[in-house]
C-alpha cells in the first residue's frame, strides 16, 4: 500500500513582466538621452573685429504706458507705425511670441488696439506680462 505519493512539482518562471520593464527602461533612456551633433568637417571660421552681434529676436515685446504711448522692443512707436514695426521685427512670422507689457493705468482702448493689430497680423501667441504680488509690495 502506497501512502505517500511523490509528485514532481515543476515551477514555471514567467519572464514577461521582466521583459516589459526592460523595454520601458530602454525607451526611457533613449528618450531622455541628448545626442550632440558634431560636424565631420574641420573648419576654421574667419573672425570679425566688430563687437556688434546680430541677435535673433525670439519674441516681440510691446509696451503701453499710462499715457497710451506704444513701445515696440523699448522704442517709441506711433499708432500708424505699430503694425509695420511688428512686421519688421517678426519678419512676418505669425508663430512668433508676443509679450504685451501694459501699465496698470493704461486705457483699455489702447490695449484692445494692440490686440486687434496682432489678430489682424495672425499672431495668436500673445502673453500679458504681470507682476507677482511680492513685486508690488516692494
Amino acid at each position: 500500500m502506497k501512502l505517500h505519493s511523490k509528485k514532481r512539482m515543476d515551477y514555471l518562471v514567467d519572464i514577461t513582466p521582466l521583459v516589459d520593464v526592460v523595454f520601458l527602461m530602454l525607451i526611457f533612456f533613449m528618450v531622455s538621452t541628448s545626442f550632440s551633433v558634431s560636424s565631420s568637417l574641420k573648419l576654421e571660421l574667419p573672425s570679425s573685429h566688430s563687437s556688434e552681434q546680430q541677435q535673433e529676436v525670439k519674441q516681440v515685446v510691446i509696451g503701453v504706458d499710462a499715457k497710451g504711448q506704444f513701445y515696440v522692443q523699448d522704442e517709441a512707436v506711433d499708432d500708424g507705425a505699430l503694425r509695420k514695426r511688428i512686421l519688421n521685427i517678426s519678419r512676418g512670422d505669425p508663430n512668433m511670441g508676443v509679450v504685451l507689457r501694459a501699465d496698470a493705468d493704461a486705457r483699455h482702448k489702447r490695449i484692445v488696439y494692440v490686440l486687434d493689430t496682432l489678430r489682424e497680423l495672425g499672431m495668436s501667441k500673445v502673453g500679458i506680462a504681470t507682476l507677482t504680488s511680492d513685486s508690488e509690495s516692494n
